[in-house]
């Protein structure tokens, strides 16, 4: 038992080293250099493509992407209200819109944690002790993670079955899915006992159901410019894709937002479809411009409904 004792307590050192203050910030640092050089080159390149590209996207196309990005967004203010509720402090919608759109703005400030720090700080402002609010918030991004990857090896499970050489009958993709679900089930139930909290399966039946809803709407404000390019991407292999490159996203503490990691992962899942690439390339881009533009949104609508006084405990 000593011996195991000793090796957790190393790999945990080894771990808290690697992701120090210092670690992120440098790994920050030079990431967003190589995502700026390689975008300023792609543009230099293909400069004509882009211009060519960009007109295919009408205001409606933006318009749409901007409209069910925000619902997304929506979905995990209410979303943040189940886990505050299991940490022990219900909040309103307005509370919860408002709480979350914005602490979300703060992701695109180098640093890293701002986006936890100022959601564990509006937390506390509303009556939650400083550790249920961390709990609560550690117990959000978990959910998150574990829900985008579930929904896209969902979503994305006859190809995914296909590029392991494996059957795709309809059998064999039914009994995947069942097993996707189950182990989603288990690993959701096991992190919310970490709370310290009674996890109920309605909890965890209304944490899944609001996950399949979330990647729903941020899936389609990717499909709505492939389609534009006419990419050749159907609407649940786009939710797919993008669920895997979010989630993934969500796990690069070195890229805030997710900004590279997000697009590459999702370019990747999205690689046996026989689209332009160039033109996929450049929807994922508006996609994450629009994604920056619904940040915006969201926090404008989340100050317009902001209650005026803190709720009673």
């Amino acid at each position: 038992m000593s011996i195991l004792r000793q090796l957790v307590d190393r790999t945990r050192s080894v771990v808290s080293r690697i992701l120090s203050p210092r670690v992120r910030n440098a790994l920050k640092a030079i990431w967003m250099v190589l995502v700026t050089v390689f975008v300023a080159r792609y543009m230099v390149r293909n400069w004509d493509s882009i211009t060519d590209t960009v007109q295919s996207f009408s205001a409606l196309v933006l318009l749409g992407t901007v409209a069910v990005t925000i619902i997304g967004k929506v979905v995990i203010s209410v979303h943040s209200q189940l886990i505050t509720k299991v940490n022990g402090r219900e909040f309103t919608f307005r509370e919860s819109f408002w709480m979350y759109s914005a602490s979300d703005l703060v992701k695109y400030i180098p640093g890293g944690l701002w986006n936890a720090l100022a959601r564990v700080r509006l937390y506390t402002g509303m009556g939650m002790s400083a550790t249920d609010s961390t709990k609560a918030f550690a117990l959000e991004k978990y959910w998150m993670v574990l829900g985008a990857l579930a929904t896209g090896s969902l979503a994305l499970t006859p190809d995914g079955l296909e590029a392991l050489s494996l059957s795709t009958s309809a059998t064999t993709v039914v009994l995947t899915r069942l097993a996707i679900v189950a182990l989603w089930v288990v690993a959701t139930w096991l992190g919310g006992r970490l709370t310290g909290n009674v996890i109920t399966p309605l909890s965890v039946l209304r944490s899944l159901s609001e996950q399949v809803i979330m990647a729903v709407f941020f899936g389609l404000g990717v499909w709505i410019p492939l389609e534009a390019v006419d990419a050749g991407i159907g609407p649940v292999v786009a939710i797919g894709a993008f669920s895997l490159g979010r989630g993934l996203g969500y796990l690069a503490v070195f890229a805030p937002a997710g900004i590279g990691v997000r697009e590459v992962v999702t370019l990747w899942a999205l690689g046996g479809t026989t689209g332009p690439q160039d033109a996929i390339v450049i929807a994922l881009a508006v996609n994450r411009v629009m994604t920056f533009i619904a940040d915006l949104g969201s926090f404008g609508l989340s100050l317009a409904v902001k209650p005026r006084t803190n709720s009673t405990q």
